[in-house]
């Protein structure tokens, strides 16, 4: 019996082993942003009763440190409800409030401020306003400053919540697009035809790439509590929007119990950008109770995933670059 092989010539290799020599590829190539969403809705009790007496932030102090925390961990971007100290209730609508957080985070570091600034008045109509807290912001930052990007919702309306038209959110992006703000276009499973129709087909929104953020656990998506659906989830969902609209920058924003899985899936897949924080992440993992104990855990987490699988985590200058977002304030 032989224990030695003869020399394995060449042709026997590329005929035999040919990935030795296969193509890169290219899915993972782009620089990922992180979002970070802090300081979140959840009640203080929430945190209190696992032991976290201090998440979420509620001092302004805190507040301001939590955003240059996580954009020092690879936070581009930054999601926030600010809440009041008085009180630590989150404000959605509080143009002072909101601003002094901003301006002193922005003292220490730079980042993209994204925010959902549409409101409603029920004693005028069941539809959103998605102009007048907006032009508040704008007003205030005497240009973008506090409000880089404002989300376009796609939620249905009901008895208790405001309606997200056709032609408020025609509006909403109009005027966004005409005043500097990108819009970010939240979308749900179902909803992906109905914003085409409602703004990318009849080219109501005009500025490429088209910021999409997928919802994967979060508002009216609730299809990822499953193995191994979730992922399959996640790779329908960008396959459909990359089919669409092959140059859009695809976000996805995962939330809920198995919320990690579900972005190491998008990573993977492509995605340019991944939102974490405190705001939809309740557990670190999907087998364990373990929750954050800094607002930067989860941005820490998924830029070491996002590194260890070789993709880079993009800055801010290149997350404005690749989105087309000027900053128009004063510095």
């Amino acid at each position: 019996m032989r224990t030695i092989y003869d020399p394995i010539s060449p042709k026997y290799i590329e005929g035999r082993y040919p990935m030795a020599d296969e193509p890169k590829i290219p899915t993972m190539d782009k620089k990922l942003a992180i979002e970070a969403a802090i300081p979140g809705w959840q009640p203080i009790w929430w945190w209190e009763k696992r032991g976290v007496k201090h998440l979420p932030p509620r001092t302004i102090e805190a507040q301001v440190d939590a955003i240059v925390e996580c954009v020092k961990a690879g936070a581009s971007v930054i999601h926030t409800h600010p809440r009041h100290p008085s009180d630590g209730l989150p404000r959605v609508h509080d143009p002072e409030l909101l601003g002094e957080i901003m301006d002193r985070a922005f003292e220490k570091v730079d980042f993209i401020t994204a925010h959902h600034t549409w409101s409603w008045d029920f004693s005028k109509s069941r539809k959103v306003d998605y102009i007048s807290y907006t032009k508040e912001l704008l007003e205030k930052g005497k240009g973008n400053k506090y409000v880089q990007m404002a989300m376009i919702m796609t939620m249905a309306g009901g008895e208790e919540l405001p309606e997200h038209s056709v032609d408020r959110i025609q509006e909403g992006v109009q005027w966004f697009e005409a005043h500097d703000i990108k819009p970010m276009f939240s979308v749900q499973s179902p909803s992906l035809s109905f914003l085409d129709r409602a703004v990318f087909a009849n080219g109501i929104a005009k500025w490429k790439p088209f910021w999409i953020a997928i919802q994967m656990g979060k508002h009216l998506d609730d299809q990822i509590f499953a193995d191994p659906w979730s992922y399959i989830q996640v790779i329908n969902n960008m396959s459909m929007v990359k089919e669409l609209l092959p140059d859009a920058f695809i976000g996805i924003h995962p939330g809920g119990r198995n919320w990690l899985p579900v972005a190491v899936m998008g990573i993977m897949y492509g995605c340019e950008l991944i939102r974490v924080g405190l705001e939809d992440q309740f557990y670190l993992y999907p087998h364990r109770d373990n929750i954050s104990q800094k607002a930067s855990d989860t941005i820490e987490l998924i830029a070491k995933i996002a590194r260890d699988l070789g993709r880079e985590i993009a800055t801010v200058d290149e997350v404005r670059q690749r989105t087309g977002i000027k900053f128009t304030s004063p510095k």
